[in-house]
């Protein structure tokens, strides 16, 4: 009889910590789908969103209200049936913005640019053309630095790392000539796009 009493008790005891375990189990899983609905939208994670692709400008070949900081703001749509800022999204409503790099062009070309250097940079109508217009005077004194400077300056052209004074990066086709700086660091190859 004891025996039965044990097993008795034991099976009430079994039953009860399986009812508190629910418990816990369904108020977290009531926490845990508060907090999706609380969190907000352009904290989601890659796939669970997607974003537009920035347009493109015609005539400069580049992205369309691109900043001077190199950025283009794009739409980013959450994917269908995910909750964010406490709407149930369907895929294809808006759900928040996000900030995309590009290249920020004014209207300075790169192949104009090259030619007044390499025909006209002994007296610094290149750095005239790119908005240098005190060191535009000192290399058209000099006859380029003594053309050792207007070699230099040609080569710095060329390979793009001698820019425009506001900042820009050169007009170029959009399939065009752009050099994108490389460097390895620990066995690595790695693209220096936007740090020039």
């Amino acid at each position: 009889m004891s025996k039965n009493i044990q097993l008795k008790n034991l099976k009430m005891l079994i039953s009860a910590l399986s009812h508190v375990f629910l418990t816990i189990l369904l108020v977290q899983k009531a926490a845990c789908v508060d907090s999706w609905k609380k969190r907000n939208c352009s904290e989601l994670r890659i796939g669970q969103f997607n974003c537009s692709t920035p347009k493109i400008d015609p005539q400069k070949q580049n992205e369309l209200n691109c900043t001077k900081d190199g950025l283009v703001l794009v739409e980013c749509y959450p994917a269908k049936n995910v909750i964010c800022d406490n709407k149930i999204f369907d895929g294809n409503t808006v759900g928040f913005y996000r900030n995309l790099k590009c290249r920020y062009v004014t209207n300075y070309n790169y192949q104009t640019t090259v030619l007044l250097s390499i025909f006209f940079g002994i007296f610094g109508v290149d750095r005239f053309y790119l908005g240098y217009y005190s060191i535009g005077v000192i290399k058209a004194c000099t006859f380029g630095f003594m053309l050792i400077g207007y070699l230099i300056e040609m080569l710095m052209i060329i390979t793009q790392h001698l820019g425009p004074a506001d900042g820009s990066k050169f007009l170029v086709d959009h399939y065009g000539q752009i050099l994108y700086t490389q460097g390895v660091y620990n066995n690595k190859t790695l693209n220096f796009t936007f740090l020039i």
